[in-house]
């Protein structure tokens, strides 16, 4: 009899126990429903939902539901991207990737992330590491079957190439795109890499073979309503009917996108690039007058390439000179130089903005998981406690429940051991990390005050001569502008901006490489800054073509292999 009560008592707890964790289960798959259903609501509007998918993130990691946690992250990433809050983007991403780490099953959103990613650092343009996350996030769409997902982050990494100034890789990248059906047969995606082809070969100056791909677009669009794009390629061709020398017919179709988007202010941007163009081809058919009216309608549309906006003022600048403008002359080129000066100013500002915004992100990340972990240590405390009232309440099974807890016991200070080392670990790297970020942000400083005064110093001589208007004093003040123009390609200048983040790089490619000109370190160093040939162009004032000569004459000297670029070479050779 009495066996036979233990029995029951036993038969009992154990049916209490199966009834509580059936309830719970219940209760959690419901409520991952529920979050799925808020999910739908929140996708509809992920500009203005932040606090919403906050919330469901909260809400994801109380039911243990990893997938809608990962997937409130990726679209609160969206949210911050689309408010410009960028450095918050990368931290929720950041978590995101973390989650995936712990549960395999996710892997499948990290290629949204690692393109999301990439997208960022493609509008800050940090090309090359925006290349290295498309790269990821091509092998996973392949992983998982979806090909055209794949085909659209390859297209991704083509602009990344043709923005960095690397045509050659976009034209080998291509071969192989042209022969794959899943992009022939998606009018999308093969409009996206003609054009991609035609911005190639107009870069390598091969300019017959960039109208026939923009032509080619030209065509599979001339009957649709897509005004803009048709306005685009045409104003395309042109320019390369204008670098061929053919001034009548770029003249011709250039006038007739202008025509297709006259009384259309929706499409400013393409406008604005359309006004460029014709301002270079009646630059070219020595017609001063059309051409200053083209190249400010440019500026006025405000393109939103803003060396667009530097092209015209320089263009206007030299116009004005040879009609003898001097005052007008002046005053382009001191907005030239101002806006080329601002652009690289606004890039070390982005770059220290961003390495400060990770530093206080990451503080207080370290401090929330802190947190966290103290709520997960009292969280168990208060299941140890309910465990003993369980087997108070059951007496029959007090041993058992002793020898448990025993065990529990020893186990929770084990665990509060690995957490105080991975708190003092997590402490070290944190300090690390912000010397390293505060010394990053120093030098970008320094760089940027010098800069900064030296231009203070030009602009308060110009100030003086336009004043009083002495001629002589305006000459000298002309050519001091060009003198600092001119110095941003100088090699002193660049060399104490590089020292800063590579130091001893001048000393180590003169012992390396002894022959090698003062021209050919200015090209070293402006490649080891990541510098785009365009880019390079811009600073040295001279053409993109000249500085592709000078790249290749420099390989030529250091011996480098055809199968190796000279920028691979630096990267892995110099420092």
């Amino acid at each position: 009899m009495k066996h036979l009560t233990y029995l029951t008592l036993a038969f009992l707890l154990c049916n209490n126990f199966n009834i509580a964790f059936s309830q719970k289960a219940i209760d959690n798959t419901i409520q991952i429903k529920q979050i799925d259903s808020l999910y739908e609501i929140a996708n509809q509007d992920l500009i203005g939902n932040g606090d919403m998918l906050k919330e469901l993130i909260k809400k994801s990691k109380k039911a243990n539901y990893p997938r809608g946690e990962v997937k409130g992250l990726v679209n609160l990433g969206i949210y911050y991207t689309h408010n410009s809050m960028i450095d918050s983007a990368h931290i929720v991403y950041e978590k995101g990737e973390k989650i995936i780490q712990k549960h395999p099953d996710l892997e499948f959103v990290l290629s949204y992330i690692y393109n999301n990613k990439g997208t960022i650092l493609t509008n800050q343009e940090f090309h090359y590491q925006a290349i290295k996350y498309f790269h990821k996030a091509h092998k996973i769409n392949l992983k998982k079957g979806d090909k055209k997902m794949a085909m659209i982050t390859k297209m991704n990494i083509l602009n990344c190439h043709l923005e960095l100034g690397e045509p050659d890789k976009v034209l080998a990248y291509s071969k192989e795109l042209l022969q794959d059906s899943t992009v022939i047969a998606q009018e999308d995606l093969k409009y996206y890499l003609y054009g991609n082809l035609a911005k190639a070969y107009f870069d390598k100056s091969e300019y017959r073979k960039a109208i026939n791909w923009w032509n080619a677009n030209l065509e599979s669009i001339l009957d649709t309503e897509q005004t803009g794009e048709i306005s685009y390629n045409l104003t395309s061709i042109a320019d390369a009917y204008r670098s061929l020398g053919d001034y009548e017919v770029a003249l011709e179709k250039a006038l007739k996108a202008k025509e297709i988007l006259a009384d259309k202010p929706e499409f400013s941007g393409y406008i604005a690039v359309n006004e460029l163009v014709l301002g270079k081809i009646y630059n070219s058919l020595d017609n001063p007058d059309f051409a200053i009216i083209h190249f400010e309608n440019a500026i006025l549309k405000n393109p939103d390439d803003p060396l667009d906006i530097a092209f015209s003022y320089k263009n206007l600048g030299a116009i004005y000179k040879r009609i003898q403008s001097w005052d007008k002359s002046a005053e382009n080129y001191q907005k030239y130089g101002a806006l080329i000066d601002s652009l690289y100013r606004t890039r070390n500002e982005d770059i220290s903005k961003i390495s400060e915004g990770k530093i206080q992100l990451i503080e207080e990340e370290y401090k929330n998981e802190l947190l966290t972990k103290d709520n997960d240590i009292l969280s168990y405390k208060n299941e140890k406690q309910e465990l003993y009232i369980i087997s108070l309440a059951v007496g029959l099974f007090g041993l058992l429940f002793i020898l448990l807890s025993i065990f529990l016991y020893k186990k929770y200070h084990r665990s509060a051991r690995q957490i105080e080392l991975l708190k003092e670990n997590e402490k070290k790297i944190l300090e690390n990390h912000l010397q390293n970020k505060e010394e990053e942000f120093l030098a970008t400083m320094i760089s940027v005050n010098d800069r900064l005064s030296k231009l203070s110093y030009i602009k308060k001589n110009l100030s003086s001569a336009i004043k009083y208007n002495n001629r002589e004093e305006l000459k000298e003040a002309e050519k001091r502008l060009e003198t600092f123009i001119s110095s941003t390609s100088d090699l002193t200048i660049l060399k104490d901006r590089i020292e800063s983040q590579y130091p001893g790089i001048t000393a180590q490619i003169h012992t390396s490489y002894p022959e090698l000109s003062t021209n050919d370190v200015r090209h070293c160093l402006l490649m080891k800054l990541n510098l785009s040939i365009k880019e390079s162009a811009q600073m040295l004032s001279v053409s993109t073509h000249a500085v592709k000569m000078a790249r290749k004459r420099l390989k030529k000297k250091m011996n480098i292999p055809e199968d190796i670029s000279l920028k691979d070479h630096l990267q892995n050779k110099i420092l």
